[in-house]
């Protein structure tokens, strides 16, 4: 049977096969024999023997059986040479060989893979290893074929005319890695050196990038003298070198000599090879160094974006037809940025370290872009440090580190980055504008802005639709959303455009939006709908729907249907342009624009009569109308069909004719045209004339500016129109009136002065003298009525005010009154706290201090907006008039909602000549009133549109009461406001001159003593809040933060000149913007020696502080300084004479300690003059009124103030005094002294603690003691760890002043457990939390110095603020064992320990033994790494094993929690090694540390 099979087997080609197939094979068989290469040589014959085919031509070589097979037998005949030996046989080889590869296609398909035969069954694969490496795995053709390869690899990269289509030396390396087993590595590692010494540039680089996978690990530290020797002389190297050698095995000597050399050169590194640098820096980044590095490398490193014209080599440029900078950096930012977020990931602590070397950065300077994107890359990649970042993303906001400049720089040189990073930059963008903080909030804006605009693409489209959704927040984001739409919409309308569907969808959520957050939305909506014609379907449906909202009965949607159609209105109609392109285009656009005229017309004509009835829409309507007049380019046509109606109207509702000899109840009349009082006389259905009459004439007014071009003379005799108003008799007898009768008389009064508050606002800028003297009589008049009702509101508190400003939400609340009486309530039980009937009724007449408004006599709008009243300001208690002090007056600024805004032109008033004294004040002089009226005005204005406050915005508040009453300001922009604020900058100067003149004609008169009787009169006061109110229009300009961004240089040097000009003079045109900002503040920083209060000397230092932080100027710290130290040692009085004190004068005190602390170049130099001088001063006097004699601002009521300033500072000045020092070894000494009178400081108020003391002090000393111990074990221990052994006294001092602070914070803890105070119990934790870390980190550092010895532990007693021991357990103590006598002989103070349990016994000295062994072990001492991060670790270990030791020697009876105390030994105990030049500490004294159990 199996002989059978074999014939058929061996016959079934002859059967089956026809001649024709045959003949073919047979062919194929001749030509596979015509392309072998025989070899008549050694090396042919044994290659041929062990099965291996050569090849001719372009051909691979072929295999007929597995490699091993042929490794195998190929080594046997080497052996087993009839008449050759070894290493004569191999070297014969070899010869052969290299004949053999002499041609350029046998060598390639030598160093190439090998083929394998179609009949081989048994081989592993169709492809096997090249020929080369087949023998190079074998031991005795290794050597000889190592030197073949090098004289080959150095021929072919030196060869410049190679035309082979393969890389030789590539492939030649490629065959030498991964040998299975290598024969001489020192030889070979020779070779390599060899090579890549005579090797050009590029096959340098290779032969190092294959140097790990070529080399035994034992050649490595050899390789590596050779890389780093190239590091310093081949730049261009650098990329493969540190790439290598971070796969290379080397030990940690050698690894951190080339750290160090190339952190060292990270500055000058090119873009290319930006990524594997900083990824070979922080993979071998160790823990301990990890801030300094991160610090070093954020500091060194430049992006590619940052500097692209200058990052080019000069021959890449040249020969590059693509710019360098629009195809490679963006893609070696992305691979840096990459490297940057896999090495975090890797290694969790350089996260940690990162965020703290950002969040160090305290200057603008130092901002670099990477500290932003990095951010965005812990956002992501780490999310458990995602609330750290939110945090320093608001600080660096705050601090103005990330303003809007800065961020657009970033944006713009950085687009591929951020797209990278898109989804934590939406992420933080959304979270930033949810922040109560308008600044915050205000750069989340920008955020979004910077990215709808840079990045383009669907990020656009996200960004746009992430935008919307903020839509159904709370009101504050809404508006701050709403406002970036409409900036986008205005600015950027084609790009917006393509959205238009998307935001005109959010008029769904119109209901849940208020009038004027529907406004912005309309606004943009209707822009972005007329802006293109391919939106006719849209514009059809808001023609529908407006129509649809003025016949609706809601008023709030009657109202929205008129700021609809105003809307449609001022984008349906374009002004006519004069040049056009062609006479077709030109008459096409006329058929357009009268069509569309038309229809406004008609739509006009709609609203007049939809809101006949409704005189509130009317107001709207018109104010809206007169808006879009003042800032839009309006129709011509239209506005003279508008102006000849709201004429014809305004005549026949108001304006009549009567007789002299008419006699009216109120007032006698005199002859012209009167304005009729329709509340008074006229019948009911009149009443409601009243509401539209100033919006329906400043539409007017408006109008025939524009048309007249600005000439008011047509209508310039209702500035002189005399008013019916109640006569005085009628406010005289006031209280006698019934309550209809008052409140139709206060309505009067809000009817007359909003009239003439719209005289003033047209009339104002007419030139005529007359006039101009009419003007000044409306603002005494709008004065004195302000004054009335400031006087007479208070006694009506169900009266409702006419509403004066009608963008308001129909739907709000009902507005309420608040009075606050100046007297001082007696402490003892509240009102209505008691029992009984009578504590009820009290109840219920407490409720008058705080009633709602009621409806009004007549039918009048019910105002919206809350209104409130409050106490006259301190200054009030020192009048002689204290029995009226005692009666609630009105807040003036809660009046806006009821009152008609004034328009910036009213403040040329202030041109006049200012008059000091009322009595003598003279024709065409400004009076005080005038100026104080005109100046809190023009604050208020400054102060909303420029946001200076940053104050939080409150959730339960109303969003809109901070924009209620400035609509028509609103209409402007920061920047046009700025302008407008320069015309009025010179005369602000001169009356700042005039006062400060005389405030110093004052104090030379009463040789300077500032409490003299004559000092402070009933003219003085009105002076005062003039100067007071002229500074803060200074400090509110100069503190915008837009005078800081290019874009508005220009308006920032008309300030600095006009300011600059009143000390230069004309000088100031020929000077650059430093030298002009050197003046204005040398100019301003001369009216503090003429400043009497307190409040305006704040004020005046925030002015300073605003100049320094403008662009280009000169160091002016030492200057501000030492004007904050006058004012800090300077006595204040108040308007009365006394001492000035209460919350305003604190507040005050703290903000000029802050800036004195903050602006200082060594903030610890000037804390430790305020403790050496102003507080040793202050606890040396031992008079009732104790204060200190340098520092007269602190006594005994203010020094609160001191404590919380200097402690809430001390972690930023310690870091701002670092960091003037340096980082470098040698400065290690003075980095020690820093921190000595860092903690002097911080032990001087915590003990200050044991004799003046309230509960904010200790809250105070609890909230900022954590932070700064916490800065101490970040700081302070890493630099003790490396200076111990130089300066090991001073060390010692160091830690035993840190032991007599820590030792208080101890006791502090526990009087708060003690008391069971919320407040302060609540920062306890933390706090004993940084007192455990800092035991044991302390520990650590005597270990790492091999003195872990010199450390154990004890039972620390409970002792309250006086030192005293807590009675609980001083019972405990009594019944302990008789081995614990000598604890109780160890003095009580802060310098020594409660408690010894040296001599407790054996037992217990063998236990602390064992826990000092476990923590060295744990810790690795020996070797030298020992982290923060494996001392907390340990730190768990540790506690476990002590709790068991404590709770075995004392029984768990003790109620107030067990302390320990750690301290270092006596110098017998604390030895050097050996081992180490060290000297003994002779001097050693105890330092203690507490923590809790």
């Amino acid at each position: 049977m199996p002989k059978r099979r074999s014939i058929v087997t061996e016959n079934s080609e002859d059967i089956f096969t026809s001649q024709k197939r045959k003949k073919a094979l047979s062919r194929k068989n001749d030509e596979e024999d015509s392309n072998v290469l025989r070899v008549n040589s050694l090396f042919g014959e044994l290659v041929s023997k062990a099965g291996y085919i050569l090849q001719k031509d372009n051909l691979p070589n072929l295999l007929s059986c597995d490699q091993a097979v042929f490794q195998k037998d190929l080594t046997y005949s080497l052996k087993s040479h009839p008449v050759f030996r070894l290493p004569e046989i191999a070297e014969k080889f070899v010869k052969g060989l290299e004949d053999h590869v002499e041609d350029p296609q046998r060598l390639k398909w030598s160093l190439l893979y090998t083929q394998t035969v179609n009949d081989c069954e048994t081989a592993r694969g169709g492809q096997q290893d090249s020929l080369i490496r087949l023998c190079l795995n074998i031991e005795e053709l290794q050597p000889c074929l190592i030197q073949l390869l090098t004289e080959k690899l150095l021929e072919a990269a030196n060869d410049d005319e190679a035309s082979s289509d393969a890389n030789i030396p590539s492939l030649i390396l490629a065959n030498l890695k991964w040998l299975d087993y290598i024969v001489d590595s020192d030889t070979l590692t020779t070779k390599i050196v060899e090579i890549i010494e005579g090797s050009p540039l590029k096959v340098q680089q290779e032969v190092i990038t294959y140097v790990p996978s070529i080399v035994n690990d034992a050649n490595h530290p050899k390789l590596a003298e050779v890389f780093c020797d190239l590091y310093d002389t081949t730049p261009e190297l650098t990329p493969a070198i540190l790439d290598t050698l971070g796969h290379l095995t080397l030990p940690k000597e050698s690894v951190a000599e080339v750290f160090h050399s190339v952190l060292k050169t990270l500055h000058a590194a090119r873009p290319e090879q930006l990524h594997v640098i900083v990824k070979f820096l922080l993979t071998n980044t160790q823990p301990s160094v990890a801030y300094q590095v991160l610090s070093d490398i954020r500091e060194k490193i430049n992006l590619p974006g940052d500097c692209r014209p200058t990052r080019l080599s000069p021959k890449k440029s040249i020969s590059s037809s693509i710019p360098s900078t629009a195809k490679d950096d963006p893609a070696y930012e992305t691979l840096l940025l990459n490297n940057i977020k896999m090495a975090i990931i890797t290694n969790k602590f350089l996260a940690t370290n990162w965020l703290k070397a950002i969040q160090d950065v305290c200057n603008v300077a130092s901002v670099r872009p990477i500290d932003f994107l990095v951010l965005l890359i812990l956002y992501d990649a780490v999310p458990s440090q995602r609330h750290p970042i939110e945090s320093i993303f608001r600080n660096k906001i705050r601090t103005g580190l990330f303003s809007d400049a800065v961020l657009g720089e970033i944006f713009a040189k950085h687009i591929v980055a951020l797209k990278e990073n898109f989804k934590s930059l939406k992420k933080i963008s959304s979270l930033l504008l949810r922040s109560p903080e308008p600044l915050v909030s205000q750069t989340a804006a920008t955020l979004y802005k910077l990215s709808f605009l840079h990045l383009g693409g669907h990020y656009r489209q996200e960004s746009m639709l992430a935008l919307l959704n903020h839509l159904g927040d709370s009101s504050v984001v809404r508006h701050t959303a709403l406002t970036l739409l409409s900036t986008l919409a205005h600015k950027h309308t084609a790009d917006m455009s393509k959205f238009t569907i998307f935001i005109k969808g959010s008029m769904e959520m119109m209901d849940e939006l208020s009038m004027r957050e529907v406004k912005r939305l309309l606004d943009v909506v209707i822009l972005l709908v007329f802006s293109d014609n391919s939106h006719a379907a849209l514009q059809d449906e808001l023609m529908i729907l407006v129509r649809k909202q003025l016949c609706h009965t809601n008023p709030k949607y009657k109202h929205i249907g008129v700021l609809t159609a105003a809307l449609i209105v001022k984008n349906m109609v374009n002004e006519e342009e004069g040049d056009t392109s062609s006479n077709s285009t030109a008459s096409e656009r006329s058929i357009m624009n009268t069509r569309a005229l038309k229809e406004a017309e008609n739509l006009l004509c709609l609203v007049m009569s939809s809101t006949a009835h409704t005189p509130t829409a009317a107001a709207l309507f018109m104010d809206e109308l007169a808006s879009i007049s003042l800032r839009e380019n309006m129709n011509h046509k239209l506005e003279e069909f508008v102006c000849d109606k709201m004429t014809n109207e305004f005549q026949n509702n108001f304006v009549t004719e009567i007789e002299p000899s008419t006699t009216y109840p109120q007032r006698t009349i005199c002859n012209g045209c009167i304005l009729e009082p329709g509340c008074w006389l006229e019948p009911s259905d009149k009443k409601t004339n009243l509401v539209y009459l100033t919006p329906q004439f400043r539409l007017l007014r408006m109008l025939e500016c524009r048309i007249q071009d600005g000439d008011l003379v047509s209508i310039d005799a209702l500035l002189g129109c005399p008013v019916i108003s109640p006569a005085p008799e009628v406010f005289d007898n006031f209280d006698s009136l019934i309550v209809s009768e008052q409140h139709v008389a206060l309505s009067c009064l809000f009817y007359t002065i909003n009239w003439f508050r719209e005289l003033l606002n047209a009339f104002v800028t007419q030139k005529d003298r007359e006039m101009k003297d009419r003007v000044y009589k409306r603002l005494d008049q709008v004065i004195e009525l302000e004054n009335l009702i400031a006087k007479y509101l208070p006694k009506c508190p169900n009266y409702v005010p006419p509403i004066a400003v009608f963008d308001v939400d129909c739907s709000m609340a009902t507005p309420t009154v608040s009075l606050i009486n100046t007297k001082k309530a007696k402490r003892g039980r509240k009102p209505g706290s008691g029992k009984g009937k009578g504590a009820k009724s009290k109840g219920k007449n407490a409720n008058t201090d705080a009633t709602q408004l009621g409806t009004q006599a007549c039918s009048q709008p019910v105002s919206q907006v809350p209104l409130s009243l409050a106490s006259q300001s301190h200054a009030n208690k020192d009048s002689p008039e204290k029995n009226a002090a005692s009666e609630p007056t009105l807040d003036k600024a809660s009046l806006r909602p009821f009152l008609r805004e004034l328009h910036f032109d009213v403040f040329y008033l202030l041109f006049r000549k200012l008059a000091l004294h009322i009595d003598v004040a003279g024709e065409g002089q400004l009076t005080l009133p005038e100026a104080e009226f005109l100046l809190t005005d023009l604050n208020c204005k400054l102060e909303h549109i420029f946001g200076t406050s940053n104050k939080r915005a409150s959730v339960l508040g109303n969003s809109q009461e901070k924009s209620i009453g400035h609509s028509h300001l609103d209409l402007f922009s920061p920047a046009e406001v700025a302008e407008h604020i320069i015309q009025i900058l010179k005369p602000l100067c001169v009356h700042l001159e005039k006062i400060s003149t005389f405030f110093h004609t004052m104090i030379a008169d009463n040789d300077g003593i500032m409490d003299a009787p004559t000092m402070f009169t009933e003219n003085t006061r009105p002076v005062i809040k003039v100067n007071l109110q002229l500074f803060m229009a200074l400090q509110c300009l100069l503190s915008w933060k837009g005078l800081q961004q290019e874009g508005n240089k220009e308006i920032l040097l008309s300030i600095l000149r006009i300011i600059a000009k009143k000390l230069e003079g004309d000088v100031v045109s020929s000077m650059d913007q430093e030298e002009l900002t050197s003046a204005v503040f040398r100019y301003l920083s001369n009216f503090h020696a003429t400043i009497v209060d307190l409040g305006t000397a704040t004020v005046l230092v925030q002015t300073l502080v605003a100049i320094i932080a403008l662009p280009q100027h000169e160091d002016f710290t030492d200057s501000l300084i030492q004007v904050v130290e006058e004012l800090l040692k300077r006595e204040w009085y108040t308007t009365g004479g006394e001492k000035e004190k209460g919350a305003l004068f604190h507040q005050n005190l703290h903000v000029l300690l802050q800036e004195y602390l903050k602006q200082s170049k060594d903030p610890l130099k000037q804390m430790e003059i305020i403790c050496s001088e102003g507080l040793e001063q202050f606890l040396a006097d031992s008079s009732k009124d104790r204060q200190s004699e340098s520092f007269p601002t602190l006594n005994k009521n203010s020094l609160f103030v001191y404590y919380k300033a200097i402690l809430s500072f001390l972690v930023s000045g310690t870091n701002k005094s670092l960091s003037i020092v340096g980082s470098a070894s040698d400065d290690s000494r003075k980095r020690l002294l820093i921190w000595n009178t860092a903690i002097k400081i911080l032990h001087t108020h915590v003990t200050i603690l044991k004799n003046y003391y309230s509960r904010q002090m200790l809250s105070t000393c609890l909230k900022f003691a954590r932070p700064f111990l916490e800065f101490f074990l970040r700081s302070a221990m890493p630099l003790m760890d490396t200076c111990f052994r130089e300066h090991n006294q001073d060390v010692v001092m160091l830690l035993k002043s840190v032991q007599g602070s820590t030792r208080f914070l101890q006791n502090l803890c526990t009087h708060s457990k003690v008391k069971q105070d919320t407040t302060l119990t609540r920062y306890v934790p933390p706090l004993r939390k940084s007192l455990e870390t800092l035991v044991y980190r302390v520990k650590a550092m005597l270990a790492l110095n091999k003195c872990h010895n010199a450390f154990w532990m004890g039972i620390l007693k409970n002792r309250d603020l006086h030192g005293e021991e807590i009675l609980s357990q001083r019972s405990m103590e009594e019944s302990e064992e008789e081995g614990n006598e000598e604890e109780e002989e160890v003095e009580d103070n802060d310098e020594q320990s409660d408690v010894e349990i040296e001599d407790a016994g054996e037992q217990a000295s063998a236990d602390d033994d064992k826990i000092t062994d476990y923590i060295g072990r744990k810790l690795q001492i020996e070797q030298g790494a020992a982290s923060v991060l494996e001392v907390i670790t340990v730190f768990l270990c540790v506690t476990v094993t002590l709790s068991v030791l404590f709770v075995a020697r004392h029984p768990p009876r003790k109620t107030l929690g067990d302390c320990v105390e750690v301290w270092c030994a006596a110098p017998q105990r604390l030895q050097a090694p050996q081992h180490t030049n060290m000297t003994p500490i002779s001097h050693l004294q105890p330092a203690i540390y507490n923590f809790n159990c």
